[in-house]
C-alpha cells in the first residue's frame, strides 16, 4: 500500500471549537430521587431555550458516592453558556432546588476537551485532570482512530470527492471518539487522570512513559501497514 500523502492525511483532521460545559454535584437523599429527577427534566427544558443549548447529561451515585448525582450541562461555548448561568430562569429553578435539595458543588469547565474527562468525581469535589493530561488523552484516542479510518474507509471516501470525503471522515471520527473510545479510555485512564501529581507523581510519570511507548509502538506499526 502506498504512503499516506500529506494532503490525503491532512483531510481527515480538522480543529473544531469544542463545547463549554458546567459540572453540578448533587447530594440527593434516596428518598428524593424522583423529586430531584423532576427538577433537573424542568431545568433542562428552561436551559433549551436558550441560545447554544446541546444536551444535559445526569449520572447517578458511583459505587463510592452512594448519595451524590452529578449533572453535565452543555452549550456551544463560554458566552452562550454564561448567559443561561446568569439568567433569571436558571436562578428561579436553582431557588426551587435548593429549597428542597439543599446546597450543590458547581464547577464550570474550560473549553476544550476537559468537557469529555468532567465526569472524575472525588468525594464532593468534581475534579478536572491536568491539561496536559487531557491533551495527551485525546492524542491517544485520536491518533488511531485518524490512521484506521483512513486505512479502512479513505479508499470509499476519497472517490466522493474531497469536500464529502472529510465531511464523512470526521462525522466518523467524532461520533467513534465521543461514544467508543473516550468513554472505554476514560474508564482505563481513570487512575491516572485522576493522580495527583504531588501525591502520587509516579502513577503520572508512569503513566506519562506508558503512553507515550504505546504512541510510538502505533506509529511503527501504522508504518509497516502504510509502506
Amino acid at each position: 500500500m502506498n504512503p499516506p500523502s500529506g494532503d490525503a492525511t491532512d483531510s481527515l483532521l480538522e480543529v473544531r471549537r469544542a463545547r463549554a460545559s458546567t459540572v453540578i454535584v448533587h447530594r440527593v437523599p434516596p428518598d428524593q430521587v424522583g423529586r430531584f429527577l423532576e427538577l433537573q427534566r424542568g431545568i433542562t427544558e428552561a436551559a433549551k431555550a436558550f441560545a447554544g443549548y446541546q444536551a444535559t447529561d445526569v449520572y447517578p451515585p458511583g459505587e463510592r458516592q452512594q448519595s451524590e448525582w452529578v449533572v453535565v450541562i452543555h452549550f456551544d461555548d463560554p458566552g452562550a453558556l454564561q448567559c443561561w448561568l446568569d439568567s433569571p430562569a436558571r436562578a428561579e429553578w436553582i431557588g426551587k432546588l435548593r429549597s428542597e435539595m439543599g446546597d450543590f458543588h458547581l464547577k464550570t469547565l474550560p473549553a476544550g476537551f476537559g468537557a469529555w474527562f468532567g465526569g472524575l468525581v472525588n468525594g464532593s469535589d468534581v475534579v478536572l485532570p491536568p491539561s496536559w493530561k487531557i491533551a495527551l488523552s485525546v492524542l491517544l484516542a485520536l491518533y488511531p482512530t485518524v490512521m484506521l479510518l483512513y486505512i479502512c474507509a479513505a479508499p470509499y471516501l476519497n472517490p466522493l470527492g474531497l469536500a464529502v470525503s472529510v465531511l464523512l471522515s470526521n462525522a466518523l471520527s467524532v461520533s467513534i471518539l465521543q461514544w467508543v473510545v473516550t468513554p472505554v479510555l476514560k474508564r482505563l485512564l481513570r487512575p491516572w487522570l485522576g493522580a495527583d501529581d504531588r501525591r502520587q507523581r509516579a502513577l503520572s510519570i508512569g503513566g506519562l512513559v506508558a503512553i507515550l511507548l504505546l504512541l510510538a509502538g502505533m506509529a511503527i506499526l501504522f508504518r509497516q501497514v502504510t509502506g
